[in-house]
């Protein structure tokens, strides 16, 4: 991948990912809702930061945070926009993707149809780079 494909690519992805990431968000804090009883919004991002059961969500959030800043900084260079790209399509595809991750994240396409749909928005965007 050359550095404008994956400058292009990280700038049309980093959306969907955002909406998926909020979507997975969203559908966790109803199961722990229903579990524990209700939580504000800031008690449940707490709980997500700090708690175990989620720590499998932090490369996603992570990869998210470094897109915005590989994106914002204007003395970042090609290798690490193309890295970042790469860490995308790796996230996204069946041979690379991160177990832990895959073996949270695979059941909740199954769970909810918003993420599901925020996924196949992901998912659509890495098939095209992959091909490039």
């Amino acid at each position: 991948m050359n550095d404008p494909t994956a400058t292009a690519f990280l700038r049309d992805v980093r959306h969907p990912l955002l909406a998926l990431h909020r979507s997975v968000l969203a559908h966790l804090r109803l199961r722990h809702e229903a579990e524990f009883g209700p939580v504000s919004p800031g008690e449940f991002l707490q709980i997500v930061i700090n708690g175990s059961a989620y720590r499998w969500l932090t490369p996603l959030s992570t990869l998210i945070a470094a897109i915005d800043d590989v994106l914002d900084d204007d003395e970042a260079t090609a290798d690490a926009r193309i890295a970042h790209a790469n860490a995308v399509v790796d996230m996204f595809s069946a041979g690379t993707r991160d177990p832990v991750f895959a073996e949270q994240f695979l059941p909740l396409l199954q769970d909810s149809p918003e993420i599901a749909v925020a996924n196949g928005q992901v998912a659509q965007l890495v098939r095209g780079v992959a091909r490039a």
